[in-house]
C-alpha cells in the first residue's frame, strides 16, 4: 500500500505512451488486499464466518498484493525522479500526489465512523488523523512526544514505508544517480537478511538495537522497491540484464516471505513473474489493460485507504440484520459501496483538492517573493 503505486495515474510522458497495464496491476494488487481483509484469518474473530475461507490461497496470501504495490512503486518512482529538477521538487510532487486523497479519505473515515458500529478499531478520535495526514507512523509519536498515538486504518502502514522510501530514493538519486541508488537499496535489503543470520552471534543488546533500526527504516521491503527500479531500467534501456537482475532480486525477496519450498514463496514469486512478464508480453499487457482492472487501478489509492474498517463493520452489521445471507456474499455489498465512494474521491474530490492546494502554495510563494522584492 503502497502509495506512489496507488496514486500515480499519469505515469508516461504522454497519453500515447500511457502504461495502462500498470493500472491493471494496481487493480490486481488492491483486489488481493481487499479480499484478504474480507475473507482471511486477519479479522476472523470479528467476521461472522470466522476463518472459513482462509484455506483459499488467493485469500490467505492476498496480503502479498502489498508487495506488488511496492514493485510498482519502485518502477514509478524511478520514472518520476527523471522528471524532477531536484530532491525538493520530487518530494513536493510526491506529497501533492499523496496528501489530498489522504486528507479527504481521513475525513470521510472520521465522519462516517458512527455509522459503522462494529469497527475493529472502535470509534476513532480527531487526533487519530495525525499519522495519516503527516505520513508519520504512530510509533514515532511515542518516541518524539512520549504518548501512544492511535491510527484510523491499519493499512496506512504501507504509506509510512513508502514515505521513507521516497526520502531515501530522492536523496540518493540526486546525489549519486539512479544506478547507485538501486545498489544502495539492494545493499540495505541484503543487510537485513545478513542481520537475521548474524543475530545469534551478536550480543543481545546489539542485535536488538540493529533490529530496531532496521524495523523503523523498513530495510526488509527495499528488495521489492529495488526490483521495481531495476524493471524500470529495463523498460527504459531495453537491456535484458536489468530484467534478469530484477527477477532474481524479486525471487530473493519472495524467499524471505516464506520457506523453500512453500506456498508463500510460490505466491510471492508469481507476483514477481506477473510484473516481469507484463514488461515483455504485449498479450499480457492487453489483458491487464482491460477497462475493469484499469478502473479498479484508478481508484486504488482511496479504495485502499478507506476499505478495511468500514468493510469489516458492514459485513458484521449486515449479518446481524440478515443472518441467512451466505458468508461468501456478505463482503460484496460493502466492497461495492466503498468502490463507489472511492470513485467519487478519485474522479472528483481529489483533483479539485489537489488543484486548490497547488494554487494556494503557488500564491504563498508569489507573496513571499513579492515581500522580498519590496
Amino acid at each position: 500500500m503502497t502509495a506512489s503505486s496507488l496514486v500515480e495515474h499519469n505515469i508516461p510522458q504522454n497519453k500515447s505512451n500511457r502504461l495502462h497495464f500498470l493500472d491493471g496491476l494496481r487493480g490486481i494488487a488492491i483486489l488481493l488486499v481487499v479480499f484478504y481483509h474480507a475473507y482471511s484469518i486477519r479479522w476472523s474473530t470479528n467476521l461472522p464466518y470466522g476463518n472459513a475461507y482462509d484455506d483459499i490461497s488467493i485469500v490467505h496470501f492476498g496480503n502479498y498484493g502489498v508487495q506488488l504495490f511496492f514493485i510498482i512503486s519502485g518502477f514509478v518512482i524511478s520514472m518520476t525522479l527523471e522528471k524532477c529538477k531536484n530532491f525538493w521538487d520530487f518530494m513536493y510532487k510526491r506529497w501533492l500526489r499523496l496528501f489530498p486523497a489522504m486528507l479527504i479519505c481521513s475525513i470521510i473515515i472520521l465522519l462516517s465512523a458512527p455509522l459503522f458500529t462494529a469497527r475493529p478499531y472502535g470509534a476513532p478520535k480527531l487526533m487519530d488523523l495525525l499519522p495519516g495526514v503527516t505520513f508519520i507512523e504512530p510509533e514515532f509519536f511515542r518516541i518524539l512526544f512520549g504518548y501512544y498515538q492511535e491510527i484510523l486504518e491499519g493499512s496506512f502502514w504501507t504509506l509510512f514505508v513508502e514515505m521513507k522510501f521516497y526520502i531515501l530514493a530522492g536523496l540518493l538519486y540526486f546525489t549519486v544517480g539512479a544506478k547507485k541508488m538501486i545498489a544502495v537499496l539492494v545493499a540495505m535489503f541484503f543487510s537485513s537478511i545478513v542481520l537475521e543470520f548474524a543475530s545469534p552471534h551478536l550480543t543481545v543488546a546489539l542485535a536488538d538495537q540493529l533490529k530496531t533500526i532496521y524495523k523503523y527504516l523498513n530495510y526488509q521491503h527495499y528488495g521489492w522497491f529495488a526490483a521495481g527500479a531495476l524493471f524500470y531500467q529495463y523498460h527504459r534501456y531495453k537491456n535484458i540484464k536489468y530484467w534478469i537482475m530484477a527477477v532474481l532480486l524479486g525471487l530473493v525477496a519472495a524467499r524471505c516471505l516464506g520457506g523453500l519450498p512453500s506456498k508463500s514463496m510460490i505466491v510471492a514469486s508469481t507476483i514477481v513473474f506477473l510484473f516481469a512478464l507484463s514488461l515483455l508480453s504485449v498479450s499480457l499487457q492487453k489483458i491487464l489493460s482491460n477497462k475493469a482492472l484499469v478502473f479498479v487501478g484508478f481508484i486504488s489509492y482511496p479504495f485502499y485507504l478507506m476499505h478495511e474498517q468500514a468493510m469489516i463493520s458492514m459485513i458484521t452489521q449486515i449479518h446481524d440484520a440478515y443472518p441467512n445471507v451466505p458468508g461468501y456474499l456478505l463482503p460484496l455489498l460493502p466492497i461495492a459501496g466503498i468502490i463507489f465512494v472511492s470513485w467519487l474521491v478519485a474522479r472528483h474530490l481529489e483533483p479539485v483538492t489537489r488543484e486548490l492546494i497547488k494554487n494556494l502554495v503557488a500564491f504563498n510563494i508569489r507573496t513571499i517573493k513579492q515581500q522580498k522584492i519590496n
